[in-house]
């Protein structure tokens, strides 16, 4: 379900003529982004994140997503819309290296972009198996979306998987592919 955001509590605040980039289009970032506009902040925002998509929540990639019980455009954060409405510059590139002199970003994109203030909200990453093996065909991470259309793609009723960690992931995954 996407967010409500409430009104703002700087309507008669003095334009802000700085710009913030927020690197990682985390929950995080989507949730500071719309923290800064509700707080009145009035400069430029740009969010950069490393999928196309709107910045999604990741709870249900592996429990309801995987069991294609929701589609992509469920898992927003927030609309389009919003993005829009709010002014916040989406960008789809990683982030290659921040020049904190120059007070700068490196895209992969080739682009560079100046900052007046930078938020790193890029969350966490699966940690890879280092073993032989780990590289071959059908070993699968469960980070993103594209993540579990690989496993979906993978996997069939009646087959048989491994999955390699007990905790909330590991749990729900194999919750899902048993379904």
């Amino acid at each position: 379900h996407q967010q409500v955001d409430g009104p703002s509590h700087a309507e008669n605040r003095p334009v802000t003529p700085e710009r913030v980039v927020i690197v990682g289009a985390s929950h995080a970032g989507a949730q500071l982004v719309a923290s800064l506009r509700q707080e009145g902040w009035t400069g430029e925002i740009v969010l950069i994140g490393d999928e196309s998509a709107l910045p999604y929540q990741r709870p249900p990639l592996s429990k309801a997503y995987l069991a294609g019980k929701c589609a992509p455009g469920e898992l927003a954060i927030r609309t389009a819309e919003f993005y829009t409405k709010q002014n916040i510059e989406l960008v789809d590139a990683t982030v290659q290296a921040i020049d904190r002199s120059a007070s700068r970003v490196a895209l992969s994109t080739g682009d560079s972009l100046s900052y007046d203030k930078l938020a790193l909200c890029t969350g966490a990453r699966p940690r890879r198996l280092c073993i032989p093996g780990a590289e071959l065909a059908g070993v699968h991470y469960l980070r993103t979306a594209a993540d579990v259309e690989m496993i979906r793609e993978a996997t069939s009723p009646g087959s048989r998987a491994v999955i390699v960690g007990g905790g909330y992931i590991g749990l729900e995954t194999a919750a899902s592919l048993r379904a």
